[in-house]
């Protein structure tokens, strides 16, 4: 603890004008793709032929945010029918179109502009946020490069469009900080105010009880009053952010006065796919595999999948990561398989997991010029390539982002 809160208190004079100028190089690179797309967009459900930059950041899953910031959420679940409940605002959080909802009012902006505003800004408190939490671990080149890293990563165009990502990101990066510098309080803070923008919360909790079952083995013969203060210290933190992942689960229940509202709305996205009205643990990936890749193969293709996964969790540079990041980033990745059901949107689910691309980063920061210019220019590559499969629309579109 004592070093990790040196680290952060040495971090270098001026360090946010270089996170600034790193995060708003990596959100103009993005804003030009999504101009460049948006030529080539001809006209569907949200916009016209060629739509302007805000109008078009303000697609997709950007509507029902749009909805819970216009009404609300329903008291009375819509159901089909077959009795089974719709697709309804309940799957979306409101975190984030709140917080827009009361820039709009301030400002006096639209939707369409506060909304896209909201997220940008919350990805530049985000990028602070995160490079405050990687130098814990490294220095301010790998830092540095993280968030060159993270900024351009394939899905990263969702941190200045209408969705809750950057809001919730930002949330999880302070929680994550405020866990690993030790300020117990200000992380629980964090992570219920994450509850209620985008799901993460229940992984966070499920890192924490595992650092504290580690902690306590490692120090099971100590019963020092400072070891057990930490471990209490610990398992409150464990315990409230736990908890924290099911408050949204519990107000849906609390409104509607159905116990499963929210679960059985989630649930109306892949109904088409699974066929089931019910959650099975980790059957949702080999369902998905199944359908579209054929039975078999699409088995195998996940276990080699989960097997990458652990791999990756004990390679050298995730080890590096530090306990708390490490530890979020396997937890999220177990929580992905345990309730996740794939399919063109993993990319962007997966961004929670950025632990990964710092781990990345620390592996080719000290790479020669050539190869991290390959890198950015891959990366780049692959964000257009998700612009033009997830993000434009080409009707019947089977790929939202």
């Amino acid at each position: 603890m004592v070093d990790r809160l040196a680290t952060s208190a040495s971090i270098e004079p001026r360090w946010w004008l270089r996170v600034s100028l790193i995060w708003l190089a990596t959100r103009v690179s993005t804003a030009a793709l999504f101009l460049l797309v948006a030529r080539s967009q001809a006209e569907n459900y949200w916009t016209g032929q060629a739509p302007g930059y805000f109008e078009y950041l303000n697609i997709w899953d950007a509507e029902w945010f749009h909805k819970v910031f216009d009404h609300g959420y329903p008291v009375q679940l819509p159901v089909g029918a077959d009795g089974l409940v719709t697709e309804n605002e309940w799957a979306f959080m409101p975190g984030y179109p709140i917080l827009v909802r009361l820039i709009s009012t301030l400002t006096g902006l639209d939707w369409v502009f506060a909304a896209p505003l909201v997220a940008t800004l919350a990805s530049f408190g985000f990028a602070l946020v995160a490079y405050r939490l990687i130098r814990l671990r490294f220095d301010a080149g790998i830092g540095l490069w993280s968030l060159v890293l993270i900024g351009l990563s394939p899905a990263s165009a969702v941190l200045q469009a209408g969705y809750a990502e950057s809001l919730g990101l930002l949330f999880l990066a302070a929680g994550l900080y405020f866990w690993a510098t030790g300020r117990y309080i200000w992380s629980a803070i964090s992570v219920l105010a994450l509850s209620v923008t985008r799901p993460g919360a229940v992984a966070f909790g499920m890192a924490v009880a595992a650092v504290w079952i580690w902690r306590w083995w490692a120090t099971r013969t100590d019963n020092s009053k400072a070891v057990w203060r930490e471990r209490i210290r610990l398992g409150l933190l464990a315990l409230v952010t736990g908890i924290s992942g099911f408050l949204w689960f519990g107000i849906a229940w609390l409104v509607t006065g159905r116990f499963d509202a929210y679960l059985a709305t989630e649930l109306a996205w892949r109904r088409g796919y699974t066929g089931s009205e019910h959650l099975q643990l980790f059957q949702s990936w080999f369902v998905s595999a199944d359908f579209w890749l054929g039975t078999g193969t699409g088995s195998l293709i996940v276990w080699a999948l989960f097997g990458f996964a652990v791999w990756i969790m004990f390679t050298p540079s995730v080890r590096s990561l530090g306990t708390e990041l490490r530890a979020f980033s396997g937890a999220y990745l177990l929580y992905l398989a345990l309730v996740f059901f794939p399919q063109s949107s993993t990319i962007r689910i997966l961004f929670p997991a950025f632990g990964v691309l710092v781990a990345l980063a620390s592996k080719t920061a000290s790479s020669r010029p050539a190869v991290r210019y390959a890198l950015i220019a891959l990366a780049l590559l692959l964000q257009l390539t998700w612009l033009l499969t997830c993000w434009k629309y080409s009707p019947p579109d089977y790929s939202p982002p």
